[in-house]
């Protein structure tokens, strides 16, 4: 199986909210030194992909994205 597409989170969209860390810390954690979050973990099975797009979707400020 391959892995996902790359994702990353905007930074200028990010409220801060730790959803995505919370329920995948896996992909997602804290940028060292601001109050947002980034995607770390670029291996992401695509089994996993389901679960990534419901924190998408989640994300009350739609700030994780797929890259183009």
């Amino acid at each position: 199986m391959g892995n996902v597409p790359k994702l990353y989170v905007d930074p200028d969209l990010c409220t801060e909210c730790d959803d995505c860390i919370s329920a995948m810390p896996d992909v997602f954690r804290h940028v060292e030194g601001e109050e947002v979050a980034e995607v770390y973990n670029l291996e992401v099975d695509e089994s996993k992909k389901p679960q990534i797009e419901k924190v998408m979707e989640e994300c009350p400020g739609q700030a994780i994205l797929w890259e183009e």
